[in-house]
């Protein structure tokens, strides 16, 4: 999924599972409360994808009658072209950019958050891009990813299994693989010059990193 696709239906079809992972396997769930613990109004969601997060958080928002503002952001034209047409709403708007060299003056966005991603860079990228999301994050950014374990593995190979999309069946298991532990982790925002770096363990093999004061909940 980090190259471009011949064939959009089935990466489509692969995002579709991956909306469904975030949606009943613990991705969405932590990213929409932290957004309302924090008060956030204007987002920056970054590696967007589908876009299945910014609109879920832009759901919660309405519920409780707060106006959300998110900006999806993503390397690939593709992914923005079908996050696009899947939200259909004037309360996003969608930036063609890299993660690690973000657009955006210091402090641009309440909060920054970025889904699923960290596990495609390598130590060296995934500090660059985690010091990107601390630069233009007012109140905190926010990374939810899958964690690295046996455990994981052993259950993400399964869970692929009952997919038909080639995508899926080698690109789920493969995450797992790359992924960073929790302690990796928060070592990677520290060395990012996150100041109150926080990582938190999630159901489903998910953690949530972000950089908040002492005392925060």
């Amino acid at each position: 999924m980090d190259e471009p696709a011949d064939d959009l239906g089935e990466l489509e079809a692969n995002l579709r599972d991956i909306a469904f992972a975030n949606a009943r396997l613990g991705g969405t769930a932590p990213v929409v409360r932290a957004v309302r613990r924090l008060r956030a109004t204007c987002v920056l969601d970054v590696g967007s994808g589908a876009g299945d997060v910014p609109r879920a958080l832009v759901r919660d928002g309405a519920r409780r009658g707060v106006s959300l503002h998110v900006t999806c952001l993503d390397s690939s034209a593709q992914m923005l072209a079908i996050a696009r047409r899947a939200s259909g709403d004037d309360s996003f708007a969608y930036v063609q950019a890299d993660g690690a060299a973000l657009p955006f003056a210091d402090g641009a966005f309440d909060v920054v958050t970025c889904t699923l991603a960290l596990h495609h860079f390598e130590p060296d990228a995934a500090r660059a891009m985690l010091r990107e999301l601390r630069r233009v994050a007012r109140l905190s950014p926010l990374v939810c990813d899958v964690r690295r374990s046996r455990v994981a593995f052993a259950l993400t190979w399964l869970w692929s299994r009952t997919s038909r999309n080639r995508f899926t069946r080698h690109d789920a298991p493969l995450s797992v693989r790359r992924a960073y532990t929790p302690d990796e982790a928060l070592a990677l925002a520290r060395d990012a010059g996150w100041r109150g770096a926080r990582v938190r363990r999630e159901p489903f093999f998910r953690m949530t990193l972000t950089d908040e004061p002492a005392g925060a909940s």
